[in-house]
């Protein structure tokens, strides 16, 4: 019978209150030391290197045994060491039978009802795999578990949490020859030597070692929870061995080389493959070094002749170049400035750029400073007097230095004189005002034309006496508001013109149209006209006069081209484009229509190509003050027969109910 696998066997056949009594084997120490005090430890059987016993031998080994023979040595005490199952060290220790267990794995609900010391070892796992010599059997055999030795801790976790992906034997040699059988697939173990010494012994010829694999193991020393000074004096007794350096003799004896050792044994290719890449690229670095070296030379030698360059340009350049600070002070001045300014160059440097503007301009200019600073780049036109009292027209243009070596922040100026430009562009103003008034009445009187139109049509329409007092209401209201709208196309115009904010509000473009076509309805006579208008609010943000005056154009647009009869449809939908919502307005007409080659021309300034009245300023007035609105407006074909022009208007983005504003 195999001693190793013996404990298991007679624990089997007693009862379990003469276990405690069986497992006490022969004493570590000879018996003329029984007169001092025992450290009565129990190990658990067949958990080798940990704790085990060769066959024919009385006496249990392993990395346990050792290191409680140094701790008890510490101790002052003599170890007695008692091999036996888990379950039954554990009540022995719990009735008082022992002092001491280890090599345990304990629950959570265990580990309430002792006191633990845990030391964390690196340990190698060694793996033994079933790998017959003949393939015929390699290829049949259908091992589908592994084995490992019943009751060693810390093992199954390696292989699985479920209790069907392994089986269980009483002892290593056992676990290798189910292994050696086909019956398992594969066997962990913490020790080789113990494994490849059964291997050999038993002529196992299908098992085969596959690899090592690191892990921690906590060693685990327990105690009764009522035996603090035992406690006390191992935590002291191992610190003192840690620090020894004992217990790391004993890792390297049972357990084989540190950690450390392992790592360099694996990596010690990788790393002698690193330390040459980096000697390698240290000589390269060393190459590169004195390659650069002359290369700094050569760029410091050209930076020497491109800064001569960039200074000659400077002072070439026939514009004054400043280089000042967030006061105005000059720094640097180019040898133009010198001249224009007829300054000497080292009065000029101590000179403040502020001090020769002109009295009226000096806030214009301390503007002109914040924003050059705040901003990085700004431009000014003032007039600035050089030293013999002459005024210069200079023109300004800076941007601030992004990168500076000085402490404080500057700016590099470029300053022009204009004074003889500005004399040749009154010149010019004055030859050209004739035609730029020409012009303008032009596009006045355009645009004046259709509020005329409308109010003389009301007009007509109540000295034919045919009107009732409603009617005759409506076409005052008419004529009053196309009244005030013609005194208002100037500023209209002029607004399109220069960089003035009209008056948004949230409008209705359904309303606004209805109120366009009332407008219209004197010269609506003759024409048929179809409403597509949803009932819906349509809601944008913009200038009710100047959308007005945008659709009044496109009807009447559309009524000229039909020389006064014909038929008109107006829709408005929402459309979805470029994943943003548009109202877009369709006025159709059935007119003589649009061709293809002249749409994109049509609102053009001036362009009047097939038209028979007008100076082409309509559509170009209409296109500028959709384009403002965040739209645009387009030509095509009409089912009409005619031409037709869309306009799209930007959705709202928080859509409103009711009425739309009527401050307008």
């Amino acid at each position: 019978m195999n001693p190793m696998s013996a404990p298991n066997n007679l624990n089997a056949r007693r009862p379990p209150w003469l276990c405690s009594l069986l497992v006490w084997l022969v004493l570590a120490l000879p018996a003329t030391a029984a007169a001092q005090k025992h450290l009565r430890i129990g190990v658990p059987m067949g958990f080798p290197p940990f704790s085990y016993q060769d066959e024919g031998e009385s006496e249990v080994r392993g990395y346990s045994v050792d290191v409680l023979n140094i701790l008890s040595a510490e101790l002052s005490t003599e170890p007695r060491f008692l091999v036996g199952r888990n379950e039954d060290l554990l009540r022995a220790l719990q009735d008082g039978e022992l002092d001491l267990v280890v090599g345990i794995a304990l629950t959570e609900s265990q580990r309430q009802d002792f006191s633990t010391l845990e030391i964390l070892i690196y340990v190698k796992r060694y793996l033994f795999v079933h790998h017959p010599d003949k393939a015929a059997d390699r290829t049949s055999q259908n091992a589908i578990k592994s084995v490992i030795v019943r009751d060693q801790p810390y093992v199954t976790s390696i292989i699985g949490d479920n209790g069907n992906d392994f089986i269980q034997a009483r002892t290593v040699k056992e676990a290798l020859m189910i292994v050696n059988s086909g019956q398992a697939r594969e066997f962990v173990d913490y020790s080789d030597q113990m494994a490849t010494y059964l291997i050999g012994k038993f002529g196992l010829q299908n098992v085969r070692q596959a690899g090592v694999r690191m892990g921690r193991f906590p060693f685990t020393m327990i105690i009764a929870k009522n035996n603090e000074p035992l406690n006390s004096g191992l935590s002291k007794a191992l610190g003192q061995a840690i620090k020894s350096g004992q217990l790391g003799q004993v890792r390297e004896k049972w357990l084989g080389k540190s950690y450390a050792s392992y790592l360099w044994q694996r990596f010690a290719p990788l790393v002698v493959l690193i330390a040459g890449t980096v000697a390698a690229l240290g000589l390269l670095l060393v190459l590169w070094h004195i390659a650069l070296t002359r290369k700094v030379a050569q760029v410091t030698n050209r930076l020497r002749v491109s800064e001569e360059r960039h200074r000659q340009l400077i002072e070439s350049s026939p514009d004054m170049v400043l280089l000042i600070n967030k006061t105005g002070l000059i720094r640097l001045a180019n040898q133009s400035a010198v001249d224009k300014l007829q300054i000497p160059r080292d009065q000029l440097l101590a000179s403040n750029l502020k001090t020769m503007v002109l009295p009226k301009d000096k806030e214009k200019f301390d503007d002109f400073l914040d924003t050059l600073f705040s901003k990085q780049i700004a431009s000014l036109e003032t007039k600035l007097t050089n030293f013999n009292g002459r005024r210069i027209h200079a023109e300004f243009v800076a941007a601030r230095l992004r990168r500076s070596i000085e402490e404080e922040r500057l700016a590099c100026c470029f300053a022009r004189d204009l004074t003889k430009r500005k004399l040749m562009e009154r010149e010019l103003i004055a030859s050209e005002r004739l035609a730029t008034i020409g012009k303008i009445a032009a596009g006045v009187a355009h645009e004046v034309n259709n509020p005329i139109g409308i109010i003389l049509a009301h007009a007509e329409d109540m000295i034919s006496g045919e009107l009732d007092d409603e009617e005759s209401r409506e076409s005052l209201t008419a004529i009053r508001r196309n009244a005030l709208r013609a005194g208002n196309i100037t500023r209209a115009l002029l607004d399109q013109a220069s960089s003035g904010v009209s008056s948004r509000t949230d409008l209705d473009i359904s309303a606004l149209l209805e109120e366009c076509l009332h407008f219209l309805k004197p010269r609506l006579k003759k024409i048929s006209l179809i409403r597509h208008l949803k009932t819906e609010r349509y809601w944008t943000q913009g200038d009710w006069n100047q959308l007005q005056q945008v659709f009044i154009n496109l009807f009447l647009n559309a009524i000229e081209s039909m020389s006064g009869a014909g038929i008109i449809r107006v829709s408005l939908d929402r459309v979805d484009r470029n994943g943003a919502g548009w109202h877009r307005i369709r006025i159709e007409d059935s007119g003589k229509g649009i061709p293809a080659h002249q749409r994109r021309r049509i609102f053009d300034p001036f362009y009047t190509e097939g038209k028979s009245q007008g100076v082409g300023l309509g559509l170009f007035v209409v296109a500028k003050i959709v384009g403002s609105h965040g739209g645009r407006v387009f030509a095509d074909d009409s089912e009409l027969g005619g031409g037709t022009i869309n306009v799209e208007l930007p959705v709202n983005v928080e859509e409103q109910n009711g009425n739309p504003s009527t401050d307008r």
